[in-house]
């Protein structure tokens, strides 16, 4: 199975928290890149509502700030629901994913059926 690389990156995600109680902090932290645009977005919304217009400017920092909040409550989520998520999760077959990685065809979740959506049944 061919995973795609948004389903490697969290089975790597899982394998690194494996037999650890990750706090909110490690979790929203755990790729510290992925805040670079939130940090640039923030950075020009200063200088913004220094030199440009300064509710225009406060309002983009309120969205930043907003998005960051978002962003460390779906970790803080995400550290409550990780005892389960380590107890029901078949580490083997997570190994297994991660190791034939190399050919065959995308997973089913990158171009499987839409969420919501039955098979048809003809009779």
């Amino acid at each position: 199975m061919r995973l795609t690389r948004y389903q490697r990156r969290h089975l790597d995600a899982m394998v690194c928290l494996r037999g650890k109680a990750p706090g909110v902090w490690s979790i929203a932290t755990y790729r510290p890149l992925s805040w670079l645009p939130i940090l640039a977005i923030c950075g020009v919304s200063v200088c913004f509502c220094l030199f440009v217009d300064p509710y225009w400017g406060m309002f983009l920092v309120g969205m930043t700030v907003g998005a960051a909040l978002r962003i460390f409550a779906n970790a803080r989520f995400s550290a409550m629901a990780w005892p389960v998520t380590e107890a029901v999760t078949d580490w083997d077959k997570v190994d297994a994913l991660r190791r034939s990685d190399e050919g065959g065809p995308p997973a089913l979740g990158a171009a499987g059926p839409a969420p919501g959506s039955s098979p048809r049944v003809t009779s």
